[in-house]
């Protein structure tokens, strides 16, 4: 690769034209003292190029991100690397990095061949989207900043910011499969199935499930809760029209619809996630097992898409599509993340329960109003993002128990 030419700086170019001037006023009054202001200006800018044309330009750069993916508002560092690969010593020089929010230049001090030099900024990550960092410069120049020759060390590279990711409980398996037909009350104790939490007996319980442990420990009695999942597909569908959202009602949904899935996707559990805009991806449960979970590459498609997905102009067809597709589709528990939606829209998402037996809706609603409530589901009111953990939580162990519905 041909190396690259020194440029003058803009002090360079300001320091050319004065000297110029000066000769043109030399010229004009037969000024010799201004004669030999303009010559010595032309000299010192020419001295610069030579001088920076000169300086060895041998580095090897190399960039990168810590993590490449991060919940909004998490740590992020984009970190350097530079090496003298040439034979002999480099001077001091300069790098610059074109990404927001990188300083304008970080020193990189004189390196004998073969020595290595580091260097670290943080990356913003307050808003969600895709950051593009790069690409990575090295400047080397003259004392006075007259001249300067730039190469590129690395290429850009890209952060992507997804929604942050609250801890909450995944969502439970269907209560029972009599539940699928009507009835709250199992016919009988459920055997084999996951350890979910404890809860304190009520009055009514299977004293089968009896913690002993706990409750010696805790004083009081104690219930093992389980979740009860058939093998079925969990499903996470998330309103995205944006006639259904307003100001932060969007970003608001987004992170109750990742913090779900992650839950699921954590706790080993087969997860499909649906969107009214037409995104619609399963993820396996072995294929999560084997790469735990969140680095599953479907993960990380999920993830992008939440990072840079905007609201669309879907209506209540496209609703109702994604309805009958989660209707179609041989499926466990659904969990839908919704904002403003019609009585009618809700009360299609109820009606599921008798097919998928157990449907949560996490209300985003954009204005601020009360949760309506929706028979045949489980509404969680998200008023506030903060709230949204526990609210949740409470949810999700209500449906453990012997009659979640109307709650």
């Amino acid at each position: 690769m041909t190396p690259p030419r020194p440029t003058l700086t803009a002090r360079g170019w300001g320091l050319l034209a004065a000297g110029g001037g000066g000769l043109v006023a030399a010229w004009l009054f037969g000024s010799v003292e201004l004669a030999g202001l303009g010559a010595a200006a032309g000299v010192a800018v020419g001295a610069a190029a030579l001088r920076t044309g000169r300086a060895p330009l041998t580095y090897r750069g190399e960039r990168w991100l810590a993590p490449g993916r991060v919940g909004v508002g998490a740590a992020a560092q984009a970190r350097l690397r530079f090496t003298n690969v040439g034979p002999g010593p480099t001077g001091p020089a300069v790098a610059t990095d074109a990404a927001s929010g990188a300083p304008p230049g970080c020193l990189v001090p004189p390196l004998a061949p073969g020595a290595m030099a580091e260097a670290a900024y943080d990356l913003p990550t307050h808003r969600r989207g895709a950051v593009t960092v790069g690409p990575l410069a090295v400047i080397v120049g003259d004392p006075l900043g007259l001249a300067e020759r730039r190469v590129v060390a690395a290429g850009p590279a890209r952060l992507v910011v997804h929604p942050r990711i609250h801890p909450v409980l995944a969502l439970p398996g269907s209560p029972t499969r009599e539940a699928r037909h009507g009835s709250t009350h199992p016919a009988r104790a459920p055997r084999g199935d996951d350890f979910f939490a404890l809860r304190e007996y009520e009055v009514g319980d299977d004293l089968r499930r009896v913690h002993w442990r706990s409750t010696a420990r805790s004083g009081d009695l104690m219930l093992r809760q389980d979740e009860l999942r058939f093998g079925e597909v969990a499903t996470v569908l998330l309103d995205t029209r944006a006639q259904a959202h307003q100001g932060e009602s969007f970003e608001r949904a987004l992170e109750v619809a990742g913090s779900v899935a992650a839950a699921l996707v954590d706790a080993g559990r087969r997860l499909r996630f649906v969107t009214t805009g037409g995104f619609d991806v399963e993820l396996d449960e072995a294929r999560a097992g084997a790469t735990h979970g969140r680095r599953d590459g479907r993960w990380a498609a999920l993830l992008h898409h939440l990072a840079l997905v905007d609201p669309d102009g879907g209506g209540a067809d496209r609703f109702a599509l994604a309805v009958q597709s989660i209707r179609r589709h041989r499926g466990g528990p659904l969990a839908a993340i919704v904002g403003r939606a019609a009585p009618g829209e809700l009360a299609a998402l109820g009606a599921l329960r008798a097919r998928l037996g157990l449907v949560l809706i996490a209300a985003c609603s954009p204005d601020g109003a009360p949760a309506q409530s929706v028979a045949g589901a489980v509404v969680v009111p998200v008023a506030d993002i903060e709230d949204f953990p526990a609210a949740w939580n409470r949810a999700v162990l209500s449906c453990g128990r012997r009659d979640p519905v109307g709650r």
